[in-house]
């Protein structure tokens, strides 16, 4: 599904963004089954402004849980993490505010893990995109950026000298249609998105093909109420 040029891309930086993965149409019925689960998660009652979060999300409707294994976004995130990847969770949020910095902690992952974010809006640099340190997703950067880490908890903290908006970095602006596919190892955030921003999300791991990947991901598992959790669906 994707070239070599595209995985090494992935590799290098950690993300990748793939441009109109999905027509129009297949967009807009998506969007009206995001707003229907969303609706009904609020009682038929309007957006007050607060975040909305539901987890899990595309496994309660029969047409989302298609993009589970839908062969565009399967094959692209099996040519990433490898064969005998799992399926983790999903969830759908409408945002309030900005998201500060969050990744990896310096050490690395016992599972390699990918997000597929899909955006059912357009989203550009100063109204809520993605925004990531490319190549943050290897240990060795990561150990570098973990005072960011103070914005998080604080945002008027400034670690670097500047406030989290200004911290150097790509936005993976997107348009409906486009799919973004991230390590979430990677050190990521979002400023400026207007309240009620639409996103949701695919969580897939690597093969837990030993028996440490294996003890991980119970013990993930127990911590959790959605993740590594199958939905009744399944």
């Amino acid at each position: 599904m994707i070239t070599a040029e595209q995985k090494a891309h992935f590799d290098t930086f950690g993300f990748l963004v793939l441009r109109q993965l999905f027509s129009a149409a297949e967009t807009e019925k998506l969007v009206g089954e995001y707003e229907e689960i969303m609706d009904e998660d609020r009682e038929g009652r309007p957006f007050k402004g607060e975040r909305q979060s539901i987890h899990p999300f595309v496994e309660i409707r029969a047409h989302l849980i298609e993009l589970i294994d839908d062969d565009r976004i399967y094959g692209t995130v099996e040519e990433l993490l490898g064969p005998g990847f799992v399926w983790v969770a999903s969830d759908g949020n409408y945002y309030v505010g900005d998201t500060q910095w969050h990744g990896g902690n310096g050490e690395p992952p016992v599972l390699q893990h990918i997000k597929v974010a899909i955006y059912p809006d357009p989203v550009m640099r100063d109204t809520g995109s993605l925004r990531v340190i490319p190549g943050s997703h290897i240990p060795e950067y990561q150990k570098k950026l973990r005072n960011l880490r103070e914005q998080f908890d604080d945002p008027s903290k400034e670690p670097f000298g500047v406030p989290g908006a200004e911290v150097p970095a790509v936005a993976l602006e997107s348009q409906p249609g486009d799919m973004v596919f991230f390590s979430e190892n990677l050190w990521h955030s979002s400023f400026g998105g207007s309240p009620g921003r639409r996103m949701f999300t695919l969580i897939y791991y690597g093969n837990p093909d030993t028996e440490e990947k294996r003890e991980y991901v119970r013990q993930f598992q127990k911590r959790t109420k959605a993740m590594f959790h199958p939905h009744d669906t399944f």
